[in-house]
């Protein structure tokens, strides 16, 4: 299918704003934090007040299931309003996505050790302790069919990719079948996650998709997501020397990227992993044959000036664009070019370097059709008025570069504005 020129895409989970969190959780919501809530709500649908100021006064847990239902609309709309080309409930009814992922996966036990995430931020991994149990996708599936009631525009459902799921815990059951086996530690340890990574790509993922695919409507599409925020680009994955002694064409992520890609009615796949060497496997990504989209963190380490050239724009996700031009795109790959940061205490960029790291994008592949505007990441750190305030930010700048295009390539992108005014 051809998406819109220039279409954009939010990428993970909206602001943890404890107004709209604690619905879920049963949590008081003192008035502060109402009325922060509700400035965000009136931004994106005064309508919606109303409803809101009722969930707040209902009683914990008869309310749970309806703030599902209002969280989710809520997010539909707000990405609506704001411009944004496909629809989710921005992770709200979700926990962290490693957690949420093998939630009804048998196989993990919990660790006591900590292991740290950013910043001063840390988590508790879980222990692969054994081999991985699944039965359904029951909660994939509603929260599929919750989204759907809402959303005008094609569903992005995000699941976490089976690479990270593995890199992202603790591997003692499969590193310690290889390791009677194979006398080089590191040999043993990449095989370990190989396995484990295959087997989760077969025996779990494989499965939720093919779950998901059952519930879409005749006529429709879902865009799965498949989210990888941590060591896809370990070196030495992608080590020449090292693959050959694994027996390996492709590094693993690859090799479990195809496995979770299938070709299904009606689902069409893309791929998002924050900020990394990408260049180290933009060159076997375009080898995936089912993967229409990669969107990848261009904006962190670039620099704040102005301009389409190689000297402003810098940072490794810009550099991998000409690894993607380098080996070719295929007819339905675009590359999803990170316009704007949200990490912890962004702020909206000019709409003008949003401009220019598209048009960037547009020059080093040639082709305006072969390039999406996204966000680097998900923004559960920001505020909900950062959030509001950075897509408004994307898209004027979105909507100058469409501008600009129409003059370079003779394109009519009037059906394609954005059009209003939201700040």
């Amino acid at each position: 299918m051809t998406d819109p020129l220039f279409c954009t895409m939010d990428i993970g989970s909206g602001p943890r704003d404890p107004g709209l969190m604690n619905l879920l959780t049963g949590k008081p919501i003192d008035e502060a934090q109402a009325r922060r809530a509700g400035s965000f709500i009136r931004l994106v649908d005064p309508g919606l007040a109303k409803a809101y100021g009722d969930l707040v006064r209902a009683p914990f847990p008869q309310r749970a299931d309806a703030a599902k239902d209002f969280l989710t609309r809520l997010a539909a709309e707000a990405l609506r309003a704001l411009g944004f080309n496909w629809s989710f409930d921005l992770e709200w009814p979700r926990t962290e996505m490693v957690d949420w992922e093998r939630a009804d996966v048998g196989g993990f036990e919990r660790s006591e050790n900590w292991q740290h995430s950013y910043g001063y931020r840390f988590w508790k991994p879980s222990e692969i302790a054994r081999p991985f149990e699944y039965t359904n996708s029951d909660r994939h599936v509603e929260e599929y069919m919750r989204v759907a009631k809402f959303a005008e525009k094609e569903v992005r459902f995000p699941i976490t990719d089976a690479h990270c799921e593995v890199h992202a815990n603790d591997n003692l059951y499969y590193y310690g079948k290889w390791l009677r086996k194979e006398r080089d530690e590191v040999l043993a340890s990449l095989k370990a996650d190989h396995d484990a990574t295959m087997e989760f790509s077969r025996e779990v993922t494989v499965k939720r998709v093919k779950e998901l695919a059952r519930h879409v409507p005749a006529g429709s599409t879902l865009a799965i997501q498949h989210d990888n925020f941590i060591v896809t680009c370990e070196e030495r994955e992608y080590d020449p020397g090292v693959m050959e002694k694994l027996g390996f064409d492709a590094p693993s992520f690859i090799q479990s990227l195809k496995e979770i890609t299938p070709s299904i009615p009606g689902v069409r796949y893309f791929i998002h992993n924050c900020l990394q060497d990408y260049s180290l496997y933009a060159k076997y990504l375009v080898e995936v044959p089912n993967v229409d989209k990669f969107c990848l963190e261009m904006s962190s380490h670039d620099t704040e000036l102005p301009g389409t050239t190689d000297e402003v724009r810098k940072g490794p996700g810009f550099e991998s664009l000409k690894v993607f031009k380098e080996y070719g795109l295929r007819k339905n790959q675009v590359v999803g070019v990170g316009v704007a940061s949200t990490y912890e205490g962004a702020t909206p960029p000019d709409p003008e370097l949003v401009r220019d790291r598209i048009l960037y994008a547009v020059k080093v592949l040639g082709d305006p059709w072969k390039v999406q505007p996204v966000l680097d990441c998900g923004q559960r750190n920001l505020s909900l008025q950062a959030m509001w305030d950075i897509g408004v930010a994307v898209h004027r700048g979105r909507d100058l570069a469409l501008r600009a295009v129409a003059k370079d390539y003779g394109i009519d992108v009037t059906p394609f504005l954005t059009g209003g005014d939201r700040a």
